[in-house]
């Protein structure tokens, strides 16, 4: 897989790999966190792929949501991100590719004057554990206590 966080309808492994049956107390943080930042009208989510973006609908994230992986260019997305005139959390993948994303995003919108949650996205990274997709969260609600996915 290149070091990409990929997953196809038909191998679903990430979400097929054993784990606790119940929430730990990193996943029900991170679910606090995340439906805490979705619930903030003045803060735009920026994530690589539809994917992302569903698990975060799934958790009730009612913020504004861009993605990367279109046909529109970075610089474009970044003027677009800037007219919104809003606090931007970037929450790309934290492998290789999303992390250089999220270089990129922060520099170009800082230049711009744009608030960049970088501090809310170092939070994330460390309650998520060894999870590198945010993809992954859809495993969250595969545990017996975990929350019932949002329908918007």
């Amino acid at each position: 897989m290149n070091g990409r966080c990929q997953m196809s309808v038909e191998d679903d492994s990430m979400h097929k790999r054993e784990g606790p049956k119940f929430l730990t107390d990193n996943e029900r943080d991170l679910i606090k966190l995340i439906v805490s930042l979705g619930t903030k009208e003045d803060l735009v989510i920026l994530v690589e792929g539809r994917r992302d973006e569903e698990v975060l609908r799934d958790l009730g994230v009612r913020s504004d949501i861009v993605r990367t992986q279109t046909f529109v260019a970075r610089a474009d997305i970044v003027d677009h991100l800037a007219e919104f005139r809003k606090q931007v959390l970037i929450l790309t993948d934290f492998d290789d590719e999303g992390i250089e994303l999220d270089r990129y995003f922060e520099r170009e919108l800082t230049a711009r004057k744009v608030r960049v949650l970088s501090a809310e996205r170092s939070r994330i990274r460390l309650l998520f554990g060894d999870w590198k997709c945010i993809e992954e969260m859809h495993g969250l609600f595969k545990r017996l206590d975990s929350p019932e996915p949002v329908k918007m």
